[in-house]
């Protein structure tokens, strides 16, 4: 695939810094009393370099800080893994015994979900993170024999369907995808690279899960001070937003890669669905969710 260069950060072989803000808000959550808690990662803690909450009051007294200053950005981070773990157990309980996660940082998935003997993970990364996540989980001597890590620089490596194969990835039979957190860091060109790559390695029925930050992001026109904030940090740290979209063109591309949408839903539909009768998240509308179905036997070019 033809695209820019990846973040200097990455590039210079150090790994993803949102993979780490992303891991302290799951810790911090993880904290939270029982009945509040938006997820409750219990592994998110082994990945963060600040020590955690001391109890549930620091805890959600963290959360809403981040809330109040990048409010919509901790409702997305912590729900649409919700949606994804529904998701999975669908799939799962409709056989599927694949699991392939397309920028897997720092996610846990695999350590956490019950009911899913039998079931093989792949997790797809930039090395350097990767690196640093085995290198987490064997220190924490945590049995990992059903994950399956794929090393893969989306904008400067070989086609996604080549690494998979390489690792034992089955492209024949469906599979549940996960790609979180990514495709606001792609260059347009290769995120949409990236959907053909998917569409040509999985198999028709397999369910993907896309999440995406609004064009207006990205421009510096959205109206929520606390996400053009958020943009410039992450700029700041290396790894800048370069690609937004809309929910239209976002099932647009899915759809034009051989994906047909199911369901699209909006922050402040997580936080209806999933964030309970006191949510402590705010449902600030900049970021969307996709989950789509891969359809027939080819695609779109």
């Amino acid at each position: 695939m033809t695209a820019a260069p990846p973040p200097t950060r990455l590039r210079s072989g150090h790994a993803s810094e949102t993979a780490h803000l992303t891991a302290r808000a799951r810790a911090a959550d993880a904290v939270v009393e029982p009945g509040r808690r938006l997820l409750g990662d219990t592994y998110a803690h082994l990945f963060v370099t600040v020590a955690p909450p001391a109890d549930s009051a620091e805890a959600l007294e963290r959360l809403t800080r981040l809330d109040r200053a990048h409010g919509g950005f901790l409702a997305e981070i912590l729900l649409r893994q919700r949606y994804f773990e529904d998701l999975v157990a669908l799939a799962v309980g409709a056989g599927v015994r694949q699991v392939l996660l397309l920028g897997a940082g720092y996610d846990t998935t695999a350590l956490r979900l019950t009911g899913t003997e039998g079931v093989r993970f792949f997790e797809v990364d930039h090395p350097a993170t990767q690196a640093v996540k085995l290198r987490t989980l064997a220190a924490a001597g945590l049995r990992t024999d059903h994950v399956t890590p794929v090393p893969l620089d989306f904008t400067d490596g070989p086609p996604l369907g080549d690494a998979l194969a390489a690792h034992g990835f089955d492209g024949a039979a469906p599979c549940v995808v996960g790609w979180l957190g990514v495709t606001y860091f792609l260059p347009a060109a290769a995120c949409r690279a990236t959907f053909g790559d998917l569409a040509a390695a999985v198999a028709p029925g397999s369910l993907l899960l896309f999440d995406y930050l609004d064009r207006s992001v990205v421009d510096g026109t959205s109206r929520y001070g606390g996400a053009l904030e958020m943009a410039r940090q992450v700029a700041a740290q290396g790894e800048p937003y370069v690609n937004g979209l809309t929910p239209d063109t976002a099932a647009a591309l899915a759809r034009a890669a051989g994906f047909e949408p199911l369901e699209r839903l909006r922050v402040p539909d997580l936080v209806r669905r999933y964030g309970g009768e006191r949510p402590y998240c705010c449902d600030d509308d900049f970021m969307g969710l996709v989950a789509a179905r891969r359809e027939g036997e080819g695609r779109d070019d």
